[in-house]
């Protein structure tokens, strides 16, 4: 029940001594943040004007419940002391803030006392400060009583003017405070937690340029394709048992202990992806959650000792924290609040129409379910974990992401280029230009793969043009059969939904279902190993690109690479998109960026794999050449 609807239902002198109890309650020291005096006498104000209360009742009374109550919290924050307040307010750094205050109303006496009292969020606070530092009370009382008939005068003033609209506008302002205040208080206390363990993560992957690298040659990395599986089963299971959780994250926090945050975070992106093209058609946008889970389990290994249970309950809290702050966003734009699981979707309907903010709402049904879920989420993981062979020690052979993302912007002449790009994209529908982009690409991807440091220039168009097409039509013959899948399904959707047979209808739409799943699934795999189609053609061309034992032999060479790279593609395609979604002007900037970055990480990845397929390794030139293809 609403508090404050509560009280607007009363009347005459009920309605009077409940708002002045909560008045007198308040003005002692004791929060009542459901009813707060503005919004007390407002409602006062309101009762006024509808007859439901007697005026001079209701100011009296109110003057005296807040008069009293101030005198005595004032008396009791006296017997408190200063040096008990003081050791309080040492360790929450408020030392300085409370001298402040006291020294203000020891110079300026009563005056300082009416003049904060009518400052929002000082009211109470003065009475507090008043008591504590000792100031007399006749000069504590000779300013509250002046400033309370202000104070008492103008909200019940406001609330008999307005009525109910500047009630309405009080209660949601009072909502978003305090859900601002609650907001800034959980973050200060998770940085205050996280601070010294976050430190010792950064020291232990190098500072912050260690975030972005991975580790090649981890044990771990093995186990990514049993990773996906695992997280694939499990939310299969959850989905077709109508399970309260979602378990589609066992095999990504195992993996991100094993391999890294980067290995473990992609295993998590493309698990969602996997999942929407098959038994969640909603799992999509939380591929991003996924990632985070996985990247924050992979940094938590440097936190901690992963054989050890208490390390490994530590990452509980951290993974239901991501989990359900990042997906209640996702839930509230894309799912009117909920997120797919029918309890939480029923205490989500609840809640709501108990009149819960439906941001709250969301997040409290999101929690619900990621609370137990994370914990056998992570127990499941341990229980892996601990069954697995020690991995055995290795040389560090690094994988640098971060460098790809600064490649772009530290070119010569970048910003030319890539406005040179975005023209062509704009003009893409003319075909050519956009062949050119596509060559243009291929260029980059090129120069990386050779050692170039440097966005390669916009000459050569001819070659430009013949490499845009060839790689163009080489991806689109690797995806050709999604489309034809696809074109079955409609196709035989139609004779399907013109035939009288129902039997044989129920099993055709089996297997039109089944077809379907196999159409994506399949465009799903070419996004996910385009690394590999690239390396092939920048090494031996067109033809070079249909080497299926070549392509299985890099895909091999090492499968948390191919995982990174290929999810990190499929990301930047996104955000490329992104761009012509918000604004055109947005293709300006994204759309180019992010292919560059991606044809920057294809021409590592075939760099890096070219020794799976027997070509000899290159080194990078000494004396880089601008723009040089």
């Amino acid at each position: 029940m609403n508090p404050a609807a509560w009280i607007q239902g009363l009347e005459g002198l009920t309605l009077a001594a409940v708002i002045c109890g909560f008045l007198f309650v308040e003005e002692t020291g004791v929060p009542v943040p459901f009813a707060p005096g503005d919004l007390l006498l407002a409602i006062g104000g309101i009762a006024i004007v509808a007859g439901k209360v007697n005026p001079f009742e209701f100011i009296v009374m109110a003057v005296v419940a807040i008069v009293v109550g101030a005198l005595l919290g004032r008396e009791a924050f006296a017997l408190l002391g200063w040096k008990r307040l003081m050791r309080v307010a040492t360790p929450l750094r408020a030392r300085m803030p409370l001298q402040r205050a006291s020294e203000l109303l020891q110079q300026n006496g009563w005056r300082a006392v009416f003049t904060a009292r009518l400052i929002p969020g000082l009211r109470v606070h003065t009475t507090q400060v008043a008591g504590v530092s000792g100031m007399p009370r006749l000069t504590f009382l000779t300013g509250l009583l002046p400033a309370t008939a202000v104070y008492v005068a103008a909200f019940v003033g406001l609330g008999a003017a307005f009525g109910h609209p500047i009630l309405t506008l009080i209660h949601q302002t009072e909502r978003q405070v305090l859900s601002l205040v609650a907001v800034l208080v959980l973050g200060a206390i998770l940085v205050l937690w996280l601070r010294a363990p976050a430190a010792r993560a950064l020291t232990s992957l190098g500072g912050w340029s260690g975030v972005f690298q991975f580790r090649l040659d981890s044990a771990g990395i093995i186990v990514v394709p049993a990773c996906i599986g695992l997280n694939f089963t499990g939310h299969a299971l959850a989905v077709e048992l109508k399970l309260p959780l979602f378990l589609d994250t066992v095999g990504t926090i195992l993996c991100a202990v094993l391999a890294g945050p980067w290995v473990g975070g992609s295993v998590g992106f493309i698990s969602n992806l996997v999942s929407s093209n098959t038994v969640d058609p909603i799992a999509a946008p939380y591929s991003v959650v996924s990632f985070a889970v996985g990247f924050a389990a992979g940094v938590g290994r440097y936190l901690t000792r992963p054989g050890e249970r208490m390390s490994w309950l530590a990452l509980w809290p951290v993974c239901f924290l991501i989990a359900s702050v990042a997906s209640t966003p996702i839930n509230v734009l894309l799912n009117e609040g909920r997120s797919g699981v029918p309890l939480g979707d029923a205490l989500y309907a609840y809640l709501a129409a108990a009149h819960l903010p439906s941001v709250l709402a969301a997040y409290v049904a999101e929690a619900a379910i990621d609370l137990p879920d994370k914990l056998i989420t992570v127990g499941a993981a341990l229980l892996i974990y601990r069954s697995l062979p020690e991995p055995a020690a290795s040389g560090r052979l690094e994988f640098d992401i971060g460098r790809s993302f600064a490649y772009v912007l530290q070119s010569r002449g970048w910003l030319g280029k890539l406005l040179t790009g975005a023209l062509c994209l704009l003009l893409s529908w003319l075909l050519v230009p956009f062949l050119l982009f596509a060559g243009y690409t291929v260029a980059v991807a090129r120069s990386v793969r050779n050692g170039s440091r440097e966005l390669p220039a916009w000459d050569r168009l001819g070659l430009k043009l013949k490499d845009g097409f060839l790689l163009s039509t080489l991806l689109l013959i690797w995806y050709l059969p999604a489309v034809v899948l696809e074109l079955l399904v409609e196709g035989m959707s139609g004779i399907a939904a013109g035939g009288g047979d129902s039997g044989g209808t129920v099993t055709r739409s089996g297997a039109l279902g089944a077809l379907a799943v196999l159409g994506s699934l399949w465009g799903l795999l070419i996004l996910a190993i385009q690394a590999a189609l690239w390396s092939q053609y920048l090494e031996g061309g067109f033809r070079a690109g249909f080497d299926v034992g070549a392509i299985i032999r890099r895909i091999r060479f090492n499968l948390g690479l191919t995982v990174v790279v290929g999810a990190l593609g499929i990301a930047l395609s996104v955000m490329a998109v992104s761009g012509v979604i918000l604004i055109v002007i947005g293709v300006l900037i994204t759309a180019p960026y992010a292919t560059c970055v991606g044809a920057y990480l294809f021409g590592e990845f075939s760099r890096l794999t070219d020794e799976a397929v027997g070509v000899q390794q290159r080194h990078p030139p000494a004396d880089d050449p601008v723009g040089g293809d």
